[in-house]
């Protein structure tokens, strides 16, 4: 029952978070330490946002269950991409 509220909740929250790393390099206070790739971490924080609203999506398309649970589907291998995009943002840079 409370899933609907998070993903309403978190994904504004995400999608101004990308905006802002991607847009002027800032990261919030608890990231600065371990993130080393900022932009990285703004495409992660876009790529979640992105699945929050697709799983979003998939709960109203109740009319025709197989093509909700595709979409519900879609909506998490997004969101396994964000993840390994957000342990990318804290591997360190090549050096060359």
């Amino acid at each position: 029952m409370s899933a609907p509220f998070i993903e309403v909740a978190c994904s504004p929250v995400l999608l101004v978070g990308g905006v802002a790393t991607l847009g002027w390099g800032w990261l919030p206070a608890w990231f600065r330490n371990s993130v080393r790739r900022p932009v990285v971490f703004g495409w992660a924080q876009l790529t979640l946002a992105a699945a929050l609203i697709i799983v979003l999506v998939s709960d109203f398309l109740t009319n025709t269950p197989p093509l909700c649970l595709a979409v519900r589907v879609f909506g998490v291998v997004v969101m396994l991409f964000g993840s390994w995009l957000l342990s990318v943002a804290d591997w360190e840079p090549r050096r060359s």
